[in-house]
């Protein structure tokens, strides 16, 4: 499904894309293949940057992340900051909490916390400097709804959300991770998707899009296999609402590029 139109996005500091490889391939998984990406999976293999238990101080903030809308999972009880502490009650509240996963620059999720004042926000880049800039975003901004990690979300999401916390789940433009190497590294995967049913409530949704159409080609099919999801379902487009596209989704659309648009419905217990 392709989108068209919408508001314009922050114009500053304009990023050249190139359109990047599109020999994007995959095959289903065996059994054998899925077995083995649950060993991966529970051997934190594919990490963006590693294995955080490995890092010097790993169980501490950052200086500039202290008193700050800054999360990291092995650091919430650094005792030196209420990081911790604030995030765990605003999770433990009724209010309605997303997830981004991989914000870029941000004009996505920045903009969804101003609309929606009301809901909760969790937003995650592994790009450190990029989380540096939206930070200053959100404080310049005035935002308060809206939480900045820059962990890798398969591993900082299974200890700080509970189950079935999440009203919704945003995944635009993931890398692909072209390279046969790098497969591992791939957000989408059988045990990821197993996460998203775990984490987003029955009548939830997973909002996905992505220029590479043999990547969405996978998701659907990891999607649709599992018993959690219903099948796509555009009519969902009507509950993400008005919103700024992404960085990566304007220069698409300036360039004539197609955008494959996915929406998973997290259906009511089995």
């Amino acid at each position: 499904m392709n989108e068209k139109n919408g508001p314009r996005p922050l114009d500053y500091q304009a990023t050249s894309f190139s359109q990047g490889r599109m020999d994007f391939a995959w095959e289903k998984p065996t059994p054998e293949e899925r077995a083995r990406s649950y060993a991966d999976w529970r051997a934190g293999k594919g990490l963006i940057g590693g294995d955080p238990r490995q890092r010097p101080h790993f169980d501490k903030l950052p200086e500039w992340g202290l008193h700050r809308p800054f999360l990291r999972a092995l650091a919430l009880d650094d005792h030196r900051a209420a990081n911790g502490e604030r995030f765990r009650q605003e999770i433990a509240g009724a209010r309605p909490v997303e997830i981004e996963i991989g914000f870029g620059r941000g004009d996505f999720i920045l903009d969804r916390a101003r609309r929606m004042p009301e809901s909760r926000f969790i937003a995650y880049e592994v790009k450190t400097k990029a989380v540096h800039l939206a930070l200053r975003r959100v404080e310049k901004q005035g935002i308060e709804n809206l939480w900045l990690s820059d962990d890798d979300v398969r591993m900082s999401v299974p200890p700080t959300i509970p189950d079935g916390r999440l009203d919704a789940a945003h995944v635009l433009f993931p890398d692909p991770w072209w390279k046969e190497q790098h497969k591992g590294k791939r957000l989408f995967s059988p045990p990821f998707v197993d996460l998203l049913a775990a984490k987003i409530r029955p009548g939830g949704y997973l909002h996905f899009k992505s220029d590479v159409e043999q990547y969405g080609e996978l998701v659907h099919y990891l999607l649709s296999q599992h018993p959690a999801f219903s099948h796509h379902r555009p009519e969902l487009a009507d509950q993400v609402g008005p919103h700024l596209p992404t960085h990566r989704e304007s220069w698409c659309r300036a360039h004539g590029k197609p955008v494959w648009v996915y929406y998973y419905p997290r259906q009511h217990e089995l």
